[in-house]
């Protein structure tokens, strides 16, 4: 067999329909023509990133076609003159074949949860879209202006069908070291290379952590777009959602359909988070670059969808001034340290979340801010911000105090309470508590 012979009949071996003793002859020459051998080796790399984990095998009509056409388009090609020869036939024969298989992706929705045939083309999808990998490895920085339904002094997971849209804005310098900052005016979160620091400006706080601090969560996919694909196809697999893709001139949109995450025998985390929220989200990438164009979160509420995050202006290799990457604190005002070693407090432990909401608002009743500040951290602050807080919350008196419970994926639990102010408002709404750090210490972590 020579060059053009295998060339020609290379096809056959990527259907397991051909016969054995009909591949010999082509493997045979493989084994002794290097050119050959790269040829093939590069189509099944090409193929790899598009053939899903079942066996597909085009009709035998159809397969003759493509075939006869791809002779006609080749003979077609020898007699023109071109400059540039962007693939070689037996590449575009080998797209072609790849073209049934993306048809068949395309044309079934993946949104069959128990079909196998379906949930396999879900996995062909996901490694046709790793190629953006490949064109993510170019970005040096990027900016991302987006808005989200939200409280802007409020931390960055808190959503809210009725909340306004707040204004939001991401740098990334992809260099060694990696450095990012989220803002969104009123609390922000910058990413150094080596820590993260959390700034709170409407309490004159800043926190610092480590690396892999939790100041934002879900949001951070935005962060990397290189690996927004890999990290969807995994969420998927975990929460059985449903995925589609579709592909529209220059664009192809991957839509995932999600139901909540977390127990909701009381749905009070119900929309609290997109992960706690039945929720539509629409990423769309540039189908030559592979690179993330836009991003639109819908919150599904049977037949009510509310857009709750959009992407407003996606910008990469953009000069980034390197001064985002540092918070300056005012004066007076210094980073506190976040670390587990600090939830030491005897009061707060071996009790349970009831009575350690009640020890919270007796402390603040009795107007005892060393008690009320071993279990919430907040109130250790010496800013005037901190000090109207005090002057609002003490004296106050505890109406009830509620059964505690659990909703969503919070760690911890909530405590009803109803109190009343000096100024002789009432409040009634849900301490957040959780015991989840080593010294499983009773911790306020919101609410009040």
């Amino acid at each position: 067999m020579n060059c053009k012979e295998c060339k020609t009949n290379m096809a056959d071996l990527f259907d397991k329909n051909v016969r054995e003793e009909m591949t010999t002859g082509l493997k045979n020459h493989l084994q002794q023509c290097p050119d050959c051998a790269e040829e093939y080796r590069q189509s099944l790399e090409m193929l790899s990133l598009l053939n899903p984990e079942i066996n597909l095998s085009a009709p035998s009509l159809l397969k003759q076609n493509i075939i006869n056409q791809l002779i006609k388009d080749e003979a077609k090609m020898k007699n023109q003159t071109t400059k540039v020869r962007w693939f070689h036939s037996r590449a575009a024969k080998i797209l072609s074949v790849a073209a049934v298989l993306i048809v068949a992706m395309l044309i079934i929705p993946i949104a069959f949860r128990n079909n196998p045939y379906v949930n396999s083309t879900a996995k062909a999808a996901d490694r046709y879209f790793e190629m953006s990998k490949t064109a993510s490895q170019m970005i040096e920085s990027m900016a991302i202006k987006f808005k989200v339904r939200t409280v802007a002094r409020d931390n960055f997971e808190l959503i809210g069908t009725d909340y306004p849209m707040v204004e939001h804005m991401i740098y990334k310098s992809f260099g060694k070291p990696t450095r990012w900052r989220i803002d969104k005016g009123e609390r922000v979160v910058v990413f150094d290379g080596t820590n993260q620091y959390l700034w709170m400006p409407n309490f004159d706080e800043g926190i610092k952590a480590g690396p892999n601090a939790g100041f934002v969560n879900w949001m951070k996919i935005l962060l990397n777009p290189q690996d927004i694909l890999s990290r969807e196809q995994k969420a998927a697999k975990e929460s059985n959602s449903k995925v589609t893709l579709n592909q529209n001139g220059d664009v192809t949109v991957m839509t995932i359909t999600s139901d909540a995450r977390g127990s909701f025998i009381n749905d009070y985390g119900k929309n609290k988070t997109i992960e706690q929220s039945d929720n539509r989200r629409e990423y769309t990438f540039d189908s030559n670059t592979k690179l993330l164009k836009g991003l639109k979160i819908y919150i599904l509420q049977g037949e009510k969808e509310t857009l709750i995050l959009e992407t407003e202006k996606i910008d990469y290799n953009v000069p980034v001034d390197p001064s985002l990457f540092v918070i300056n604190l005012p004066q007076g005002v210094e980073w506190k340290e976040l670390t587990t070693d600090k939830y030491s407090s005897e009061r707060f432990r071996n009790i349970t979340s009831k009575r350690a909401a009640e020890l919270f608002f007796q402390g603040m009743a009795e107007n005892d801010w060393k008690l009320v500040g071993e279990t919430c951290d907040f109130f250790n602050n010496p800013s005037e911000k901190v000090k109207k807080v005090k002057e609002e919350f003490g004296g106050l008196t505890v109406i009830k105090i509620g059964e505690p419970f659990k909703s969503g994926l919070f760690r911890g639990v909530f405590v009803p309470y109803e109190i009343k102010f000096k100024s002789g408002k009432v409040k009634k709404f849900n301490l957040a508590v959780r015991n989840d750090n080593p010294n499983k210490m009773w911790v306020v972590d919101g609410g009040f």
